[in-house]
């Protein structure tokens, strides 16, 4: 049967075109519109590059790297040496630490070495801090405590710090 003159070939070859056609444009307005959405920043993509912006962005949030006059130290004696925690709080406040506390270790600590700087996790850039501007042996030791304040226990091989002239002087010459 055929109507207005087409075979149903024909037909059946006109519709498939359109459908191909129709298809396609479909296809393009997809895409389009995903790209539309990525460059908008409505959607991220898988390899789009998106963990750039994620990195810079990271970056400028980053706090500030923490100074002396940021860090709140308790000092305590963990030996028999009277007076150690007085003179260890003396030279930290004058490198610019806030001093707390000075006193014998409440916790009664054994340190046989030279300090231990004990810190919870807010207090582990602090302990960072003032450990790097310590004589070589102090340990860092977590522990749980939801302050960030750090405490240094003077253990038995401590030795007072220099005045902060004396260590600039030795540094230059």
């Amino acid at each position: 049967m055929r109507t207005a003159g087409m075979s149903t070939a024909a037909r059946r070859a006109r519709r498939r075109a359109a459908l191909v056609i129709a298809s396609l444009l479909v296809g393009l307005l997809l895409i389009f519109a995903l790209a539309l959405a990525s460059v908008q920043g409505w959607i991220s993509l898988p390899g789009s590059g998106g963990g750039g912006d994620e990195e810079v962005a990271s970056a400028t949030v980053a706090p500030p790297p923490l100074q002396a006059s940021d860090v709140s130290v308790n000092v305590f004696n963990a030996t028999d040496t009277a007076g150690l925690a007085s003179r260890a709080g003396d030279a930290l406040r004058a490198r610019g630490f806030l001093v707390d506390g000075v006193a014998n270790d409440p916790e009664g600590a054994d340190v046989p070495g030279v300090a231990i700087i004990r810190h919870g996790a807010e207090g582990a850039a602090a302990a960072q801090v003032l450990a790097d501007a310590l004589p070589d042996g102090v340990e860092l030791v977590p522990v749980t405590s939801e302050s960030d304040t750090v405490d240094l226990v003077l253990g038995d091989q401590w030795q007072d710090l220099p005045a902060p002239d004396d260590s600039a002087q030795t540094e230059e010459g």
